[in-house]
């Protein structure tokens, strides 16, 4: 019971650090995590979502600069990229979509926002452009699923009523993120049917 009061009180102190961290380095789990601690007055609401939202700009910026960096040109040669299945954004950018609703919807599909980033860096899009629709989509996103994460912690904080365990409450996050990771893939795989299919009609 200590720990897991320690590693609390550590995340409370340090939720600025560990939020823009967590957006470079994570995700939308991460996000969640902390916005369902958030709930609970863990940590603090506000520097998730200020330094959460600094966080994912920033790596945002970085991916956009390694697109137009000799970087990137050593990893095309050398095939790592393909990793990342670059193809799929030739895909998206033969649509009818312009660059900052490609943008905002890769946000929602898993495996592509870095790739489309870097394409779209390399394809001539101005830094300046990015900038605006990078900050504008992820003010919306962040707040988003900051909103869906503290969501689902008050709804735990209703179900731990039933027993005031540790072990149970942990559960119950690990239950919410393994919920949200198969239905954010879920959905992440019907939106690249769609497009699959719309880039096949076109075509």
């Amino acid at each position: 019971m200590i720990e897991i009061t320690s590693i609390f009180s550590f995340f409370g102190y340090y939720t600025p650090i560990i939020s823009f961290i967590g957006a470079i380095i994570g995700g939308e789990e991460t996000l969640i995590l902390l916005s369902i601690l958030a709930s609970h007055s863990i940590l603090n609401i506000w520097y998730i979502l200020i330094f959460f939202y600094i966080g994912i700009n920033v790596s945002d910026l970085l991916w956009f600069f390694l697109g137009i960096s000799r970087i990137f040109d050593w990893l095309a040669k050398r095939r790592i990229w393909e990793k990342i299945h670059v193809h799929f954004q030739k895909r998206l950018q033969k649509g009818k979509h312009s660059n900052f609703s490609l943008l905002f919807i890769t946000k929602f599909v898993y495996g592509t926002r870095v790739p489309t980033i870097v394409y779209m860096a390399r394809n001539g899009l101005e830094l300046r452009t990015f900038f605006i629709y990078t900050l504008t989509i992820n003010a919306i996103w962040t707040i988003l699923i900051t909103f869906i994460g503290w969501s689902a912690g008050k709804g735990i904080a209703i179900a731990q009523t039933i027993s005031n365990n540790i072990i149970v409450y942990i559960l119950l996050i690990t239950i919410v993120l393994i919920l949200f990771n198969i239905i954010t893939k879920k959905i992440s795989y019907r939106i690249k049917k769609l497009f699959q299919q719309e880039h096949n009609k076109t075509t």
